[in-house]
């Protein structure tokens, strides 16, 4: 079940309560040969501030987030840990390019590292159809919300919640997710549980370098 780990790389390329994924010069994944070619254009319509480049825009080139996925299924694949380290390796007015690497340790004992892969996100995009300026970057109405602190690494985080409801193929899960503007890529934490099948995803920050 990888909805808590889709959540986490959704975030760079979603709007809070809005899609993005339609949009003109959305983020792209480049050749690791040249992470620099194809350079942002100007977006064909209104123009608005990507979520990824705000919630990466206002920190260091070096800067490093690892994230780890935890998932205990009862009922199907057992114990699954998936660690991601998202890097900072350019900035620009106009973009980012972040790199990510991720290390997956199954159930059976096998261990799956794959190569890393970067991430050009563009500072501005257009806005979406039907969506309106004012409503663009925040939070859909539905589900519950509020706000927590979270202490990590002995700081402080200000967390903005969200709690949403919705299925996959394994059953209906409830998914509760902890973001802060403070944390580089936003996601501070999330767990989500699928009661079909027994199963928890825990998303956790579990090693942060900003220069």
């Amino acid at each position: 079940m990888r909805v808590a780990l889709l959540f986490a790389l959704a975030l760079a390329t979603a709007g809070c309560g809005a899609k993005s994924d339609s949009a003109p010069n959305a983020a792209v994944a480049l050749p690791d040969s040249d992470p620099r070619a194809a350079l942002p254009k100007p977006p064909a319509g209104e123009p608005v501030e990507h979520p990824s480049y705000k919630l990466w825009g206002t920190f260091s080139v070096g800067t490093s987030v690892t994230q780890r996925t935890i998932t205990d299924s009862k009922k199907s694949a057992g114990h699954t840990e998936t660690t991601i380290v998202y890097t900072l390796k350019e900035k620009a007015d106009d973009f980012v390019v972040v790199e990510t690497q991720a290390t997956t340790k199954y159930a059976d004992g096998r261990v799956e590292k794959n190569p890393p892969a970067s991430t050009r996100t563009p500072r501005f995009i257009a806005l979406p159809p039907g969506v309106k300026r004012e409503d663009w970057g925040k939070p859909s109405e539905k589900g519950a919300r509020g706000e927590e602190t979270l202490k990590l690494f002995a700081r402080e985080f200000k967390c903005e919640w969200t709690e949403s409801k919705g299925s996959t193929d394994a059953g209906a899960y409830v998914q509760k997710v902890w973001t802060s503007t403070a944390m580089p890529g936003g996601l501070v934490k999330s767990v989500t549980e699928v009661k079909a099948v027994e199963e928890t995803t825990t998303i956790e920050v579990t090693a942060l370098t900003i220069p």
